[in-house]
């Protein structure tokens, strides 16, 4: 998945002599975060809540807090890049540039939901847990046995802390089915965690 599927296209900003009351209220009134900081249509800057509320009810302008040359990131990165990069500089949103230009902002939140939808989480899906699946050939057999039983699997991955155990998320019409293969095969399936009931 792209930054640019998940990222803000429009994006509401200032200019650096603009007064820090004004930047308080876009904040606000627009129930965001961060605020990139253009100069004459080219990034020079971000200033975050963060920034605003260490400066107390004090005024000035952008420019005296905006934090210069933010990092940035290009719209055809992966989310997955985009998160690493957030969690590394320990900060909330990523301005997306293309060509110099600025195209959106990706902030932490977006980057959650990106993982959401990734996860299968937020589909009627099955979690389940299996045991005695030790090594990528197991995965691999795991991962046939689902899609011979026409299942959808959202994600696999073995237990660091358990070795021989895989846990995965899948979507399918007849769980049973796939159970009763994994089984066959040889697998100890040890939990089955059935959709939670939609809500009306």
């Amino acid at each position: 998945m792209l930054v640019r599927n998940r990222m803000t296209a429009k994006v509401i900003t200032v200019e650096p002599r603009q007064s820090l009351t004004e930047a308080r209220s876009l904040l606000h009134r627009h129930s965001i975060r961060q605020l990139p900081v253009l100069r004459n249509g080219r990034l020079v800057g971000i200033i975050t809540d963060r920034d605003l509320r260490g400066a107390g009810g004090k005024d000035g302008t952008v420019a005296d807090l905006m934090t210069p040359k933010p990092i940035v990131i290009a719209p055809n990165a992966s989310v997955d890049e985009a998160a690493r990069t957030l969690t590394a500089h320990k900060i909330g949103a990523l301005p997306v540039v293309d060509g110099g230009k600025l195209v959106g902002i990706l902030a932490s939140s977006d980057i959650l939901d990106a993982f959401v939808d990734l996860s299968g989480v937020g589909e009627a899906t099955y979690r389940i847990v299996l045991s005695g699946a030790k090594g990528k050939q197991a995965e691999r057999q795991v991962r046939e046995l689902v899609a011979q039983k026409r299942g959808e699997l959202k994600w696999l991955h073995p237990d660091t802390r358990q070795p021989n155990k895989l846990h995965l998320r899948l979507k399918s019409r007849s769980v049973d089915d796939i159970v009763a293969a994994l089984e066959a095969a040889g697998f100890n399936v040890d939990a089955v965690v059935a959709p939670a009931p939609s809500r009306a």
